[in-house]
This record gives structure tokens, sequence and C-alpha cells, in this order.
């Protein structure tokens, strides 16, 4: 893994900061520089946080939202771009925080994860691995193949942490140890293989019960289970197989003679078999022959009866054509008759109506000459007509022109009124219209005020917001800080007063302790006296006094630590109020601004329009003036557009009339003219025809003459067309009467044939009779399918009789010589030998059954048995493995358990590299590390202490003997190492970066020098980035980050490049 850039907002001192990491690329070493409390580690918290949700050190993630960031503030976020491999991953994690919520109060924000895959810093996405929290966290496992402690050992090493790993007793260091290289899986290995061998137990004492209860199971009898019981455990499966070699032997037995009992009772049951058949035959003789005599003898008489009823049906039936043709004749006689007549009335009617006809159309013969005679006059009328209208056209001419010549000549001088207004009009307009050059200078002091609205005012109108907003967060961390400041200074007070209280006691013990010293004739350490009259001899008590005195120096650790603590928020109040005032000269001062470019806006629209200045300026001020200069403007603007349509309206109303006086002028001699030729043409026609009359007497003779002659011509055709239809509906009806003539004549001839016909075959010989009604009855019945149902009566008692005759015969030729068997008799001895058979066989069963049962309990022992040699085969393989992972087999790993023994095997492994690689480079070869004496006999407990191999004494002693700077080079080694081993050993995870938090301060120069030259040997392969409050340091590394605070409490990155 190789950071390439990390993001901070509102993260720890940080609001807005991005930290791109390929800048120390080509940088063996990097140095991380800054004050205390600039937030130097907070950058090893954001990375911890953005892969794994926790921080390199003791604060909980949700502390990490920076104090200045309220609840509307951006959300804490750290987005982190690493390399693995040949994939650039995009990691960004949101804190649970407070958010503001609309219309106020808070709410509490989830927190978020999100992974993704990228091609470049802000670039695509290619692939997104995961945006639920759990996925994500098990995505960066998978991927870094760490956990966040493997990665707080190998990558981040937190300031103190790798220092105090090396001071830790053997018990502690196991426990991180477990921790860092997940030795748990060999104590759940061991618990698990304890739980399997527990449940060997228990299954090996199971099986052995299971055993007995097939020994002792109730499928054997008492008797058998006597022998059992005095059998050896080794012989009893030998002994149930001889108890089924006697149980298959006696049912064996059983079933021999069972078998002859079922053979007895065959021969019997076949027997009344038999009986029972000849039975049967006997009852079925005397069933025929009861219905023989029902059926077929009682029944004789019925079945003549219906045979000759059949005849009289089919001799009916014979008939049935001939009376139903006969009956058809009659009915068409009698509807020709009635045609007949019919036609015969029609006739005489048409006949009667022809003759009137007949004489109209004469009478009409002779009208024909006067109405010739009206159709001459007729053509002279209309021929005289058209010269009376035409004088009536020319007389009405010359009214419509002299009434048209007036009204062009009242038109015309009302034209030329209406022109002089209109030039009055226009020119009242012109004189009193809005110039404008006055409309663009409203325009211009719109756009002006506009501008001082919008721009300048709102501009310090904004600034005064955003400085008052501003104000009111200061204003709260001014209370947040006054608050804290109180509050410490209460919790000092109440340390002070506890130390004052401890240091009290702490004096009386050590009085006690001194008087308890003294003797007498030795002079005090105090007032130098030899005689000691308050000594009582009571002993001090030690530990009480240490107690005290660890307890000042807690106390005072403590007040030293809130000294410093109340220093440090009084300094912040300190800057927050003069920041406090800052902004309320910056709001002063735009406020004066504001007035001041108010008092400008006055003087442009002074005189313009009244409006009330009078008024503080506010964002709704400044909106009404703006609107109420707008209004002014629109409105000369209307007026100025009304003005000039009205304009343009009167010279098109002029234009328009001008042309319409010219036009009146020109119609007015057209007029003239045309009624002089009026006048003209209808004084030649009264010369023409000076006998002429009215066109409307000429109308009413015409009027009259056509009525009459369309009257006539009517009459003449309608009778015409009468007189045709009447002679051809005459000659119809005769051809109709001597059609319905000849049908009547046939269709009698017919019916007497046919009744001769009948009365031949009622009179013939063999004849039922000659009456027709009983006919006509008879022939009901055949219509209603009488004739099918008696012949199917009929032929089924012969069918039945024949049947009962055959039946007869068969049975008495069975039964020659037969007696009638006792069948009770049989039926009894049959059952007594059935129960005896049953009872012999329920024992047989209860044999096959105790058999079967028994066979299958020693199949199940059997089993069962062979099964248990194979268990307790793997019984005593577990339970030897678990004395190997108990420790208890001395001869693989002593008396050490597998998970000691595997962490033992790795801290030799990081004891062993540190020797190779570090620890001699940064000494000179002067000490090498070594377990303490007691860890190299340890067989029975954790041993992890460590000593050094000093080669200038040629001996060892703990590492706890060495200085300072000894113990830091001595810790960076086993930090290192400790780095180099995890990572061996974590699913082969590729690491390409190292931070290391503080811890050269106690190094000498030399040493510093070496460390540095390690850290950079280190950063030929990785990126090794150092925290340093170290002079030497700065000076020796060139490029550096460097984190610089501000009086607000934030902090901000800068690189730093000396080469």
């Amino acid at each position: 893994m190789r950071p390439v850039q990390l993001e901070l907002t509102n993260f720890g001192p940080y609001r807005k900061e991005v930290i791109n990491f390929t800048q120390f690329d080509h940088a063996p070493l990097f140095l991380i520089g800054g004050d205390t409390g600039a937030g130097k580690s907070t950058l090893f918290d954001a990375m911890t946080v953005a892969l794994f949700a926790t921080t390199s050190g003791d604060r909980n993630v949700e502390e990490m939202r920076s104090t200045f960031a309220g609840p509307e503030d951006d959300l804490t976020k750290v987005t982190f771009y690493f390399q693995q491999g040949n994939h650039l991953y995009r990691i960004e994690r949101v804190l649970q925080q407070e958010r503001a919520k609309r219309g106020g109060g808070t709410t509490i924000q989830k927190a978020t994860a999100s992974l993704v895959i990228v091609d470049k810093i802000g670039g695509q996405e290619i692939e997104k691995l995961g945006d639920k929290i759990k996925e994500v966290s098990d995505q960066i496992e998978q991927i870094l193949g760490l956990n966040a402690e493997q990665f707080k050992q190998i990558i981040l090493l937190p300031q103190n942490d790798f220092s105090r790993f090396l001071k830790e007793d053997s018990k502690t260091k196991t426990q991180i140890l477990k921790k860092i290289f997940g030795t748990g899986i060999f104590d759940r290995f061991q618990k698990g293989l304890e739980e399997r061998l527990r449940q060997s137990n228990k299954d090996m004492d199971k099986r052995q019960v299971q055993l007995d209860g097939h020994f002792a199971s109730q499928v054997w009898s008492e008797e058998e289970l006597a022998i059992l019981a005095q059998t050896p455990a080794s012989e009893k499966l030998a002994r149930l197989e001889e108890l089924l070699a006697q149980r298959q032997e006696n049912l064996e037995e059983q079933k021999s003679i069972l078998k002859d009992a079922h053979e007895d009772l065959a021969k019997l049951q076949k027997s009344l078999q038999t009986a029972q058949d000849v039975a049967k035959i006997f009852q079925e003789l005397e069933q025929a022959k009861e219905r023989y005599r029902l059926e077929i003898e009682e029944g004789a008489q019925e079945q003549a009866e219906a045979k000759a009823h059949l005849e009289e049906l089919q001799f009916a039936q014979g008939l049935q054509e001939t009376i139903s043709n006969l009956k058809q004749y009659q009915k068409q006689l009698l509807q020709l008759e009635q045609d007949l007549e019919i036609a015969q009335e029609k006739l005489k009617a048409k006949e009667q109506v022809f003759e009137e006809v007949k004489a109209q159309k004469e009478a009409l013969a002779a009208q024909s000459e006067d109405f010739l005679q009206k159709e001459r006059k007729l053509g002279a009328w209309k021929e005289a007509i058209i010269y009376a209208q035409s004088l009536a056209q020319e007389q009405e001419k010359i009214k419509q022109s002299s009434g048209n010549y007036k009204r062009l000549e009242e038109t015309y001088q009302q034209a030329s009124k209406e022109i002089e207004l209109l030039f009055q009009s226009l020119s009242d307009l012109e004189a009193n219209r809005l110039s404008l050059e006055s409309l663009h200078e409203a325009e211009k002091l719109l756009q002006s005020v506009g501008y001082s609205v919008d721009k300048q005012l709102a501009q310090d109108l904004k600034e005064i917001e955003d400085l008052n907003q501003e104000l009111a967060k200061t204003e709260k961390r001014h209370q947040t800080l006054s608050l804290d400041s109180d509050q410490a200074q209460e919790i000092l007070k109440g340390l002070e007063e506890k130390l004052k209280t401890t240091l009290a006691s702490r004096r009386q013990l050590m009085i006690a302790q001194l008087q308890a010293e003294l003797e007498d004739g030795q002079p005090c350490m105090v007032c130098g006296s030899l005689e000691h009259p308050q000594v009582d001899g009571t002993q001090a008590d030690e530990a009480a006094l240490k107690d005290l005195m660890d307890q000042v120096e807690e106390l005072q650790a403590q007040k030293e630590k809130q000294v410093a603590t109340l220093s440090n928020r009084q300094a912040r109040l300190s800057e927050v109020e003069t920041k406090r005032q800052d902004l309320l000269d910056q709001v002063a001062k735009v406020k004066l601004s504001l007035q001041k470019h108010y008092q400008e806006l006055e003087e442009q629209v002074k005189g313009q329009f009244d409006f009330d200045f009078s008024e503080d300026y506010g964002a709704d001020r400044g909106q009404a003036l703006l609107s109420a200069v707008e209004k002014h403007y629109q409105e000369l603007q209307k007026r100025y557009e009304k003005e000039e349509a009205d304009r343009v309206h009167y010279q098109d109303e002029l234009g328009r009339a001008q042309e319409k006086a010219t036009d009146l002028a020109k119609s007015y001699q057209e007029a003239k003219a045309a009624l002089d030729q009026a006048k003209e043409r209808l004084k030649d026609l009264k010369e023409a025809h000076p006998e002429l009359e009215s066109v409307e007497v000429y109308q009413e003779r015409i009027s009259f003459a056509k009525q009459e002659l369309d009257l006539y011509n009517r009459q003449v055709k309608e009778n015409g067309e009468a007189y045709n239809q009447l002679h051809a509906d005459i000659q119809g009806i005769k051809g109709q009467l001597e059609s319905l003539t000849k049908s009547k004549e046939k269709t009698s001839q017919e019916m007497k044939r046919l009744s001769a016909e009948l009365d031949q075959r009622l009179m013939a010989e063999g004849a039922l009779t000659n009456d027709l009604e009983q006919i006509q009855l008879w022939l009901l019945e055949v219509n209603k399918q009488a004739i099918p149902k008696l012949q199917a009566q009929l032929t089924s008692y012969q069918t039945l009789k024949q049947e009962l005759q055959t039946q007869i015969s068969k049975n008495q030729e069975l039964l020659q010589n037969q007696e009638k068997p006792d069948l009770a008799a049989l039926t009894q001895e049959v059952r007594i030998r059935q129960e005896s058979y049953d009872k012999q066989l329920s024992q047989v069963s209860v044999l096959e059954k105790g058999l079967k049962d028994a066979t299958s309990t020693y199949q199940a022992a059997k089993t069962l048995q062979d099964s248990n040699q194979e268990a307790f085969k793997a019984h005593q393989e577990l339970s030897d493995l678990v004395k190997v992972v108990k420790g208890e087999n001395t001869a693989l790993t002593g008396r050490l358990n597998l998970e000691v023994y595997v962490i033992r095997q790795y801290f030799q492994q990081i004891l062993d590299y540190a020797n190779a690689n570090y620890i001699g480079l940064l000494t000179d070869n002067r000490y090498s590390f070594v377990l303490s004496e007691e860890g190299r006999r340890a067989r029975d407990h954790f041993g992890l202490d460590i000593n050094v191999y000093d080669q200038l004494t040629g001996s060892e002693r703990s590492v706890k003997s060495l200085s300072g700077g000894e113990t830091f080079i001595a810790a960076l080694a086993i930090a290192l190492s400790l780095s180099e081993v995890v990572q061996n050993t974590s699913k082969g995870a590729v690491v390409e970066a190292l931070f290391i938090d503080e811890g050269f301060g106690s190094l000498d120069k030399e040493a510093l020098t070496k460390a540095i030259a390690v850290l950079e040997q280190i950063g030929e392969n990785r990126m090794v980035g150092v925290i340093s409050h170290v002079d030497d340091m700065k000076e020796g590394i060139d490029q550096q980050l460097a984190i610089i605070k501000s009086h607000d409490g934030s902090s901000r990155i800068k690189i730093v490049d000396k080469g």
C-alpha cells in the first residue's frame, strides 16, 4: 500500500486540506513538522479512520470533527487515495456527527463509507467495490492483507507505542503480539480440540450405554437375559448367535405343524365350496320356475290382446296415405271456390269504374278548342309585359339616381368637416407630446438606481450579513471558551485544594517517620535536640507514606497539566475576543459605506419624483425605491408609446379622409350623368308604346290563364292513365277466372277417384272394419309411435320365455341324481378348523417377529461394537493431539501451549531480524538482542523479557537499564523489525510506506545521524515520513510537510522543499 493523496474536511484542526504524497516519491525521507497541537498526529488518525474507521491512538472517531465546525457547516469527511498493485483506490468516509435541521434544531448524521477503483485522482470510476461501512472495511482488509492493529505496527508507528512495547512485561507483550499476529486462531484451535475431546468422551460413554442396551433389550426372554447376564462381555456377541440359532430351530418346527393344519383346512373349505355351488343351483331352479309361472303363463292373455291391437293399428296405417290425400283435395277445392267468387266481384267493380273514366275522357276532348284560344292570348300578354317591365325599371333607376345624388352631396360635405377636425387634433397632439429625450433621461435614472441597489448597496448588506454571521459564531465560540475557562479554573482550584490536603497528610506521615527514627542521645535532624519527649515508639506506615508521595506527584502533574490547559484556553479566549472586536470594527465600517451610498442615491433621485429617504436603508427599502423608479419609467414609457400611437393614428385617419373626399367628388359627377341618361330613356319608351298597361295587370292575367291551362292538362293526363290501367286490370282478372275454373274441375275429378279407391279398400275381403271414425282413432295411436312399442313388448316376452325355458332345462340336468346339501353343518366345521389354524398362525408370527427383532438387535450390537473399535482409535488420536497443543507432551513443545509456542517463535523472528538489520548498525555493533535467561529457561510461562548483550562488557543486561537515547534506538530497531516480520506473515501484504511519530528528541547528534541513515535506507523501497520537533532533523531532511496553526484554532498544510 502506497499513499497517493489525503483530503480532509472539518477533520481535527483542518477545514479543507489536500496532501499529495506523490510529491515525496523521489525523497527517501520527509519530515512532518509543526507546533504542539497543530495536528501532526491527526494526519495519521485521518489515514486509519479512512481505511479502518478507527484512530491511530486512543481518541474516538466521533471526536475528530473540528471544534470550530458547527452543525450548519460542511460534513466531516476523509478521502484517501492509495496505490495497491496495479490499481488506484479511493476510499471516502463521512463521520457520524450532529447536523442542523431545516426549521431549527439538530439531528444526527449517520456515518457512511464508499470504496472504488479510479483511473486517476478525481478521475472516472472504474469499479465500485462497496458503499456500506462493513462491506468497505472487509474489502480494505482483503485488499491490504492487514487489519487495523497490523497496519499500525507496519505502516504507522504511533507516538510512544513502539518504545512502550520494548519495556512491557512478558504477559503484556504476549497480548500485543497475539493481537498483531492473530494467534488467537491457535487458542481457538486448542479450545476447539478440547471441546471435541469432551464430546468424544461423552460419545464413547454413550456408545457403551447403547451396546449394553442391546444386550439387555426386551426382545430377549427372561431365560435368555439370565444366560446373557452370566456371560462375560467379550463373549456376549457369540452367545447371542447361539440364542438366535435356537430360536430359528423352534420356528421351523412350528411352521411344519402349521403347514399340515393349513392342508386339512383347505380340503374342508373346498368341500364347503362344492356344497355351496349345488345349493345355489337348487335355488336358481326354484327362482326360474316361479318367474316362468308369474311372467309367462299369467301374461299370455295380455300378450294375445297386444298382438290383436298391433294388427288393427297396422291395418289403419295402410289406409293413412289415401285418407290424408283425400282431405288435402277437399281443402283445395274449398279454397278454389272462394277465390272464384272474389275474382268475379273484383271484375264487376272494375268494369263499372271503367265506364265512368270513359265518359270523362269524351268531355275533356270537347273542351280542347277553348283552351287553344287561351294559349294564344297568353303569348301576347307575355310580350307586352316585357315593355311594361322596362318602363318600370327606368322609372326606378331615375328614383334611385336622384336619392344617390343627394346622399353623395351630404357625405362630401361631412368628409370636408372631418378633415378639418383631424388637422386640429394632430396640431394639438404635437404641441403637448412627451419628448424622446425625457424618456431616455428616465431610463438612465432607472439603470443608475438599479446599479446602486443591486450592486453597491446589496454588496454592503451582504458584507454586513456575512460579518454578523461570523460575529455570531465568534460570540458563540467566546461563550463556549469562557465556560471552558471557568470550568478549567474550577478544576484547577479543586486540584490545588486536594494537593494542599494531600501535602498536609504527607507532612504528618513524614514527621511520624522522622519521630520513629529518633533515638535517645542522638540529635534530631530537624531541631538538633538530644531529648525526644514526644516519641512514643510508634512505627510510621511506610506504605501509606509511599502512596501519599505518589499521590502528590500525580496531583502536581495533574495541576501542571490543568495550568497548561487553562493557559491554552485563556489564550484562545483572548484570540477570539480580538477577532470579535475586529469583526465589530468591520461591521461599523461597512455600515458607514452603506450610509454613504444611500445618500448618493438620494441625490440622484431628488427632483425626479417623491420618495421617503428618512428610514434606514435595508434590502426591502432598496427594492421599494427600485420598484418606484421602475414604475415611474414604465409610466413615462407608456405615455410616450400612447402619444406616438395617437399621432400615427391621426395621420392615417387624415390620409383616409382625404382619399375619401376625392372619391366622393368623382362619384358625385358620375351620379349626375347617370340620372340624366335614365330620364332620356324613359321619355323614348313612353313615346313608342302609349297603350301599355301596368306590369301588375299583365301579371294577374297571365297567372290566371296559366292556372286554367295547367288544370286542364293535368285532368287530360290523369284520365288517360286511369283509362289504360283499368283496361289492363280487367283483362288480368278475366285470365285469373279462367285459370281458377280449370283448377276447380281438376281437383273435383281427383277427389272422386280417391273416394272410390277408399270405398273399395274398406269393402275388400279381410278388412278389419269400414268404420272411418274407428280408423281415425287408430291413426292417432299410430302417430304416437304405438306400433314400435307393441312390437318391442311382444319381442321381449318371447325372448324371456325362451331364456327361462333354457335355464330350467340346464339346472334340471345339473341336479340329476343330486340331494340338497346341509350347509349349516359344513360351515360350522370350517369355522372351528379356521380358528384353530389362526391361533397356530399367530403363534408362528410371534415367533417370526421375535426372531426378526432379535436378529436386528444382534446386527445393531455387532455394528455398534465394530464402530466402537474405530471410534476408540480416533478418540485416542484426538486425546494425544490435545496433550500436544496443551503442552502436556514435553517432547514437542516443552510445557508451553500451542499459541504461546507460536508467539515465542514470532518474537524470536523479530529479535533475529533486528539483530541482523538494525541494532548493530544503530549502535556500532555494540548491542544485540537476546531473550532474558529466565525467558530462555521458561517452559511453563510466557518468557518474552528482552536483554541486550553488550560487546564492551561481554555481558547481558535488561533493556530497562539503557539510557533514554539507547532506549529509543532499541525500540526503533524492534519496531522496524516488528513491521517487517508482520508484513512477511500478513497474507503477502505489500507495504510501501512507513510513518513514525516522535521519539527522536532523546538522541544525540551521532545517534540521530545513524537513525536517519537507517530510515533513508528503508526509504529506498518505501515512502518514509517522520514527525519530530528536533531541529537537527528539520535541518537534515529536505522534504517537509509543515503544519501551520491559525489564530482561530484551525491549521493549514504547506509543502517545504529545502533542497
